[in-house]
């Protein structure tokens, strides 16, 4: 009889002697990511001198040592044929921040009697990738297989449910082989819906700008912004130390909206130039004008994830998005909506269901809706560009400035309502 294969084998001798992944890695000097391969089948023939580190973190009596030795070498004689062509789940942030309960709802989702996938969606910036890569990482123990997959939802023509190559893979998958795929940015249900056939053999994590209220039996995530304090310890964790004192990083954080893209942006903007300080970037970002180019580093910038979302809107969604810059309010309803665009109640709350799919607005209760932040800003340069009449008069529709109003030429009706200020 032949060797094991030497991924189920270190798997069974690391379990055995109680480590995890992170553990075993910190005793050999063996990346965490390099043992994941290996038990994987991603690499099968791993390097001497390797297996021999692994052999000696586990503390192996002689005959399991050989046994692993003899495994590596049978995996070099074989190659990598048969390995499952994995793209790899991309690799974690180390200061990842926060997130705690929605971590605890997936593993719990994915991991339970009754396993059920798990849609993360929410708004520009807002973490969906991030989260789910951090949850895949610590659920790599459960899964030590792991497929990512971008369906491209915001591409201008996403890629064909049919026309996912991870089908493929999905239906050579072993049976009992546990095996973690997450699928980002998809762009509709119909792509997830195409690979359920398949993967109700596997767990299923999905990213998304859409709220895919389509799809049934799903555990659903909805993440905003960060709590204040987490936010602020993002950019702490980012910054440089030295360069950021603890009211900096509150005005900061402010000035990002605790949206966290946005302050992982501000932080590595500090970060990568010597001599910058938190206090200095937030004198730049204090300008409401200037704030969304200003959260920009690198090729990473915030107006460019926000207006991925608001390419997906439909000419009048985008018409009311861009005048929501003018309520004045914290929250409003369908009233202030069709006055607005000057439409019947029952379109404006089409519209608004439209952003709300896309979390361009959040639905706040009781037929409320709440528009703010770094999204709000992103609104009222749409309208700057736009309707330059219009952003003369942001912030009066609650005011009922009469005649001022920017939309003193439209019908009666929704004039009426704009001047009496209204409150919906």
């Amino acid at each position: 009889m032949g060797p094991d294969a030497i991924g189920p084998l270190l798997r069974r001798l690391r379990v055995a002697g109680d480590l995890t992944l992170e553990g075993l890695s910190a005793l050999s000097g063996v990346s965490d990511r390099a043992i994941s391969d290996i038990e994987r089948g991603v690499v099968r023939g791993p390097q001497h001198r390797t297996v021999l580190a692994i052999a000696r973190a586990l503390d192996l009596p002689a005959a399991e040592r050989g046994a692993l030795v003899e495994a590596a070498r049978a995996g070099r004689r074989t190659g990598s044929h048969g390995a499952l062509p994995l793209p790899p789940v991309p690799d974690d942030v180390p200061d990842f921040t926060g997130r705690g309960r929605e971590l605890a709802t997936i593993t719990a989702a994915l991991t339970g009697s009754r396993p059920r996938p798990v849609v993360i969606a929410g708004a520009p910036g807002c973490g969906k990738t991030a989260l789910a890569v951090r949850a895949a990482s610590l659920l790599r123990e459960a899964f030590p297989d792991q497929l990512f997959v971008d369906l491209g939802g915001t591409a201008p023509e996403p890629p064909g449910a049919g026309g996912v190559a991870v089908r493929e893979v999905l239906e050579r998958v072993p049976a009992g082989r546990r095996l973690l795929l997450v699928l980002d940015d998809a762009a509709a249900e119909a792509q997830v819906r195409a690979l359920r056939p398949v993967a109700n053999r596997v767990a299923v994590l999905v990213t998304s700008r859409r709220s895919l209220s389509g799809l049934e039996d799903v555990a659903r995530l909805l993440p905003d912004r960060l709590p204040a304090t987490d936010a602020e310890r993002l950019l702490a964790a980012i910054i440089p130390a030295g360069r950021a004192t603890g009211p900096d990083l509150v005005r900061l954080a402010r000035l990002c909206d605790h949206v966290p893209l946005a302050l992982r942006i501000a932080g590595n903007r500090v970060a990568a130039r010597p001599g910058w300080t938190a206090a200095g970037l937030v004198a730049r970002l204090a300008g409401r004008d200037r704030r969304l180019a200003g959260l920009t580093a690198g090729d990473v910038r915030m107006d460019t994830a926000i207006g991925a979302s608001v390419e997906q809107l439909g000419p009048a969604a985008r018409l009311l998005f861009r005048r929501l810059a003018l309520v004045d309010e914290p929250l409003f309803g369908a009233d202030t909506a069709a006055a607005l665009v000057d439409a019947p109640r029952w379109r404006a709350e089409d519209l608004l269901d439209e952003l709300a799919d896309l979390h361009l607005v959040r639905f706040a209760g009781a037929d409320r809706y709440s528009f703010r932040g770094l999204v709000r800003l992103y609104a009222q340069g749409e309208l700057a560009v736009h309707e330059p009449f219009a952003a003369g008069g942001a912030g009066r529709v609650a005011a009922g400035e009469g005649p001022s109003s920017p939309f003193s030429r439209q019908p009666s009706a929704a004039r009426l309502v704009l001047l009496q200020g209204t409150r919906a």
